[in-house]
């Protein structure tokens, strides 16, 4: 962490060069904020309104300019998908090159000196984070990102390497990394890749002069100082292409982050202008040192992690990745057929389809869509609102599941160094999501039913409540009493196929039933059965269910039981109507009859 000596001098050297910063502002240092801004006296911050607080001349930001400068290249264009590699590669020289410099570098390292000794050595970025700690990390979100961002970090610090004909610092594992089949899918060598990061994080601490300029672990920490302290480079040039490329700042690079605070940068009279606006400080007044920050933006806590090396407790921009593998062609007809609606930012790579889930948007329409679509059935030619209620449920599983896993991995996770503490904020947040999620998916579940027409759905509990006969021979032959009976002695299912051949025979009962039947159950009955053929394997496997309730149940109750046709091929029938009309409400078990009518998005 630095220290008060260190951030005096860069502090003084500075204002010797042209800064200006408030009166009311002064600088700290605490374990918690590292170095920060507060604000010193509460009786001036209705003045601190839309003014330019904090004002650094050009003079002492590093850009792209000096690198192109330093390594006496014209451009790096069309040379690296990151912007600001050649930049990062600069920071490297300037911090680490203790021989051979050129005259241009060794100037500029005696200029910066102040403001590179108060870059942190130690980073919280989870690249840097310890064996047992990235071990917990592996089962989150980030770990798969991490890799990624790592793969890319090779690729570009190659890259660079080579467009500025500058030559890699090489031991084993930069030789390694180096390889073009270097692969960090490979645990063995991301392992070894991430023992050499803390390997090299010892030296950096013992003796800097020892870090080479052209390694992979300078370059590693260059990226990161980018990520989470460098500005826009459109704040000094308006006439910039890419709103990614940016540059070092000092002093206003020292005020942390916060989402939602209002803040601008300007640039005017050669110097870039920190202001805030007075809403900041509203609830400051009376209190002094309270801090005062910057805003690089509304982030996730995984961009926040990622980028910067920490979480915001209650963050209303993240949110949860959700990611599901599924063959190409049946995303293709999602698109295509069904007309689902997946961006390139849902299609990620070939078979393979994420979501985000925020409190913004906890339960993405496409999403419970897509599930809908998974719970089709081949007779359905569109989403219905069978598939999409069954698909909710399937939707379900699937957020339950992951919750499950983030809350197991929660509880398992001890400790209390920041790395524990910022991952257990991570997944607290990741929890509340999901549950939001759940919460939503309930809500969007109800409100699907409230949406079907009345002569479209039916309860089964309201069948079974109106049909006394029906339930007396439920109570007769399998000791029932109330509708919840069923589910609890487990033959639910049995009680839907004996109801269903029940009215198919309807004509021949003595009595007329006292309940209406939606229209759509007995031409769905008689649809089946002019279409399903019925083969040896079929009979064999309900057999056994089909001896258990006959001939005895007709015997005992011929009035219910005895009429009709009630041989085995029907309940063969019955159980194919279930799958295509019957969705099975999850929470309570509770069957539900409908229409097969498409889901109206």
């Amino acid at each position: 962490m630095i220290n008060t000596g260190k951030l005096d001098n860069l502090i003084k050297w500075s204002k010797e060069n042209g800064s200006i910063i408030d009166d009311a502002i002064k600088f700290n240092i605490s374990a918690g904020n590292g170095a920060y801004a507060c604000i010193t006296n509460p009786n001036k911050i209705d003045s601190l309104n839309d003014r330019k607080l904090i004002s650094i001349p050009s003079s002492l930001l590093i850009t792209k300019k000096l690198a192109l400068e330093s390594f006496c290249i014209e451009t790096d264009e069309d040379q690296n998908s990151n912007l600001n590699a050649l930049t990062q590669l600069y920071l490297c020289q300037l911090k680490f090159q203790n021989e051979s410099q050129p005259e241009i570098l060794l100037s500029k390292q005696n200029f910066f000196k102040f403001y590179l000794d108060t870059l942190p050595k130690h980073l919280t970025h989870p690249y840097f984070w310890t064996e047992e700690n990235l071990e917990l990390l592996k089962k989150t979100d980030i770990y798969v990102l991490l890799k990624q961002n790592l793969t890319s970090l090779k690729n570009e610090w190659k890259a660079i390497l080579n467009l500025t004909g500058s030559k890699p610092f090489k031991n084993d594992i930069e030789e390694l990394l180096y390889k073009d089949d270097c692969d960090f899918n490979d645990e063995d060598t991301l392992n070894s890749v991430f023992e050499y990061i803390q390997q090299s994080l010892k030296i950096f601490d013992e003796n800097m002069k020892l870090i080479h300029w052209n390694s992979f672990f300078a370059y590693l920490w260059a990226f990161c100082i980018f990520s989470s302290r460098a500005f826009p480079e459109i704040v000094i040039n308006p006439d910039c292409k890419n709103i990614n490329q940016a540059f070092l700042m000092p002093i206003i690079d020292l005020l942390n982050h916060k989402n939602d605070t209002k803040t601008r940068w300007t640039f005017s009279e050669n110097k870039v202008n920190f202001i805030s606006n007075e809403l900041n400080f509203k609830n400051t007044k009376g209190t002094p040192n309270d801090q005062l920050y910057n805003n690089y933006g509304d982030k996730s806590n995984e961009e926040l992690l990622l980028g910067y090396g920490f979480v915001e407790e209650a963050n209303k921009y993240d949110y949860c990745r959700l990611t599901l593998r599924l063959d190409d062609s049946l995303l293709k007809d999602a698109t295509q057929k069904q007309g689902i609606k997946l961006t390139s930012d849902n299609l990620i790579a070939p078979g393979c389809v994420q979501f985000k889930l925020s409190y913004e948007n906890s339960l993405p329409l496409p999403l419970f869509q897509l599930f809908g679509f998974l719970c089709k059935l081949r007779s359905e030619d569109n989403l219905t609102y069978r598939s999409v209620l069954e698909g909710s449920d399937e939707l379900n599983n699937v957020i339950s599941s992951k919750l499950s896993s983030v809350k197991q991995l929660i509880k398992s996770i001890k400790g209390s160094d920041g790395a524990i503490q910022t991952l257990k904020s991570y997944l607290n947040s990741q929890r509340r999501i999901l549950n939001t999620t759940m919460e939503a998916l309930a809500k969007k579940q109800k409100i699907t039913i409230k949406e079907i027409s009345q002569k479209d759905i039916i309860s089964f509990k309201t069948i079974f409540k109106s049909d006394k006969v029906f339930a007396n021979a439920m109570l007769l032959r399998f000791g029932v009493i109330k509708f919840e009976d069923l589910i609890s002695k487990g033959v639910l299912n049995k009680a839907l196929m004996l109801w269903i051949v029940r009215i198919a025979n309807k004509d021949t009962l003595d009595k007329k039933l006292e309940y209406q039947i939606p229209d759509f159950i007995i031409p769905t009955f008689r649809e089946v059965a002019s279409n399903i053929v019925v083969e040896k394997d079929d009979v064999m496997e309900y057999m056994s269910f089909y001896k258990e309730l006959f001939p005895h149940l007709a015997q005992k109750l011929p009035d219910v039981f005895g009429k009709g046709d009630w041989g085995i091929k029907q309940f063969i029938i019955a159980d194919s109507v279930i799958d295509r009309i019957v969705w099975i409400k999850k929470t309570n078990q509770e069957p539900f009859f409908l229409e097969k009518a498409q889901f109206q998005k």
